[in-house]
């Protein structure tokens, strides 16, 4: 098993049906096979405010503003962190997020609500990642896609003029981390891409213990 000196966090971003999860799923796979201990979490939670957030997805914002949305991801959010992501950080893992605070950034910034106040308000508790990944692909490619695999109408929150905001807000991020992806590429080419950088990043910073 190769240990690490200190902990990784690496974030998958993007759009609905850019790819992110499937990406975030083969990133900690092929670590898991390479003997990295590695622990794959995603955003909302399957906790408390996760669940209420997840069935808001499901079954639409109803009389539920962008504020109180924004607190519940906040919640769901300080509880990962508190739960997972400190904990397996501090045990000198890598971390791999299907979704992290720059979602709330961009899908509640595309609601009205000001970008930087919630980037401010979540890195007062929200470590920031090592490696953020953002998979970039048109809303509306994002949604033929998930039509295609899942065979239903996309949620309330994969309507395009709304993604196309989130979108917008998503390329205005700038942070010496952050890595864009285009998601039209093929799913191994990505894979590969995401690979070469984080195993880059691990020997350039020297983490792996000799």
């Amino acid at each position: 098993m190769h240990r690490l000196k200190k902990g990784v966090l690496i974030a998958f971003e993007g759009v609905d049906g850019a790819g992110k999860s499937t990406q975030a799923r083969l990133l900690y796979e092929r670590l898991t096979k390479a003997r990295f201990e590695a622990d794959l979490s995603k955003e909302p939670t399957e906790g408390t405010w996760g669940k209420k957030l997840r069935k808001l997805i499901e079954e639409g914002r109803g009389d539920v503003g962008p504020q109180e949305e924004l607190e519940w991801f906040i919640k769901d959010r300080f509880q990962h962190v508190k739960e997972i992501i400190n904990p397996g950080l501090q045990n000198n893992k890598i971390i791999i997020l299907d979704r992290y605070y720059f979602s709330t950034i961009a899908y509640q910034g595309a609601l009205g609500v000001d970008p930087r106040e919630i980037e401010k308000r979540n890195r007062e508790f929200a470590p920031e990642p090592n490696l953020l990944f953002l998979i970039e692909i048109p809303p509306g490619a994002g949604i033929k896609r998930i039509k295609e695999s899942r065979g239903k109408e996309t949620d309330s929150f994969e309507r395009e003029s709304y993604l196309l905001r989130v979108g917008q807000i998503f390329h205005s991020l700038a942070k010496p981390f952050l890595y864009r992806l285009s998601g039209e590429e093929s799913v191994q080419k990505l894979s590969d891409q995401t690979w070469e950088i984080t195993t880059a990043h691990l020997e350039e910073h020297n983490l792996i213990e000799r």
